[in-house]
């Protein structure tokens, strides 16, 4: 069967998140994707526990549809292997800080004048330049610095600014491969961690951006829908999100409130939004009526989004989890979101570190 991909040649040089993640992508949509690592393999193997047998779950999560090559890169001869790579491949991906891929000898202006039409992502904390640009850029440290932590008066307990990176590093590189079909032209493709966090959070960039409103925080409340949030309850939590009137309606009924439906204070979200203190101070007791499972059915029952809060184990047991698949060497992983109709392939296995090396020395050797 055709995928998307199939013949592009995905070089990936990166390690740890936000690169492994975009060319893990590329690799579900049918590129052919080879790692090189360094001898101590990519540091996100050790990133355990858990481990599945040698290397930890965090770095599976994001490498499979892989071959492994350990390679010098300050070896003259390993370095000459991977520039015999490059002259094949479509795509280069790389997350080395600023500068470092050029003095390897890897960076852009040199490969694009060995691979014409060439497509080189860099994905780094803080962009390829700027006064930031050598500053260390870690998901934790981006949390911190774009507000997010700020807003959400905690840190996000996924990679939030790598998962985004990788995303928009992974549109930007099919564009440029889309732009490529028809001009024949590679690109340079430069995504930064920082502001691939604040797109994501367009409602409080744009709140302080265009009205001057720098947003506060609102931990699992929403800034400016009211109730959107998170309640404690008899047993559990439940996540309520009244998004329009209509739904608001159903909401005072299902809370057994209908008085709520007349009352001036409610009549709409900017009112609730007015008076969200005392609506709060009515909802809370309510909630603690009943545990979060029955909140959960009886909102449902009233067409109320809702969803008590659960555990990932408890997620992934779900009817409506859809994407969990068996790769080729018995691994159980979260496969690709995106369904798309005549690519329904198989996903391939992670590599274990270096395990095509020599198949791939003997490819490339010369």
């Amino acid at each position: 069967m055709t995928r998307p991909l199939d013949g592009v040649f995905v070089l990936d040089l990166s390690r740890a998140v936000a690169g492994p993640l975009c060319t893990m992508l590329l690799g579900d949509l049918g590129a052919r994707v080879v790692k090189i690592e360094e001898a101590g393999g990519d540091e996100a193997r050790s990133w355990g526990p858990p481990f599945a047998g040698e290397d930890s779950t965090y770095f599976l999560g994001l490498n499979r549809n892989k071959e492994s090559a350990v390679l010098d890169l300050k070896s003259a001869a390993d370095l000459e292997l991977a520039l015999r790579m490059v002259a094949r491949a479509d795509v280069v991906i790389e997350n080395f800080r600023p500068g470092v891929a050029a003095r390897l000898g890897l960076g852009y202006e040199a490969l694009r004048g060995l691979r014409p039409g060439l497509v080189y992502g860099s994905v780094s904390g803080f962009g390829q330049d700027g006064a930031d640009r050598d500053r260390p850029g870690y998901d934790l440290i981006v949390q911190a610095m774009s507000g997010l932590m700020y807003t959400s008066s905690a840190k996000v307990s996924v990679p939030v600014a790598d998962v985004m990176a990788a995303m928009f590093m992974q549109q930007g590189v099919l564009a440029a491969l889309l732009r490529r079909e028809k001009t024949g032209e590679g690109a340079y493709v430069d995504v930064s961690l920082l502001d691939s966090l604040l797109a994501a959070m367009s409602p409080l960039t744009s709140s302080a951006l265009m009205a001057g409103i720098d947003p506060r925080p609102a931990g699992a409340a929403h800034a400016s829908i009211v109730p959107y949030q998170v309640f404690e309850c008899l047993a559990g939590k439940v996540a309520v999100a009244v998004t329009n009137e209509r739904i608001w309606g159903r909401f005072c009924g299902a809370m057994g409130r209908e008085d709520w439906r007349a009352d001036g204070r409610y009549g709409s979200n900017i009112l609730r939004n007015s008076n969200r203190v005392v609506l709060l101070a009515e909802l809370e007791p309510l909630f603690l009526t009943r545990t979060a499972l029955e909140w959960e059915d009886a909102l449902r029952g009233a067409e109320v989004p809702c969803a008590a809060v659960r555990t990932v184990g408890e997620a992934l047991a779900l009817p409506a989890v859809r994407s969990i698949v068996t790769l080729d060497d018995g691994l159980r992983v979260f496969g690709n979101p995106v369904r798309m109709s005549g690519h329904e392939g198989p996903l391939g296995a992670v590599p274990k570190r270096g395990e095509q090396t020599e198949l791939l020395r003997r490819e490339f050797g010369g």
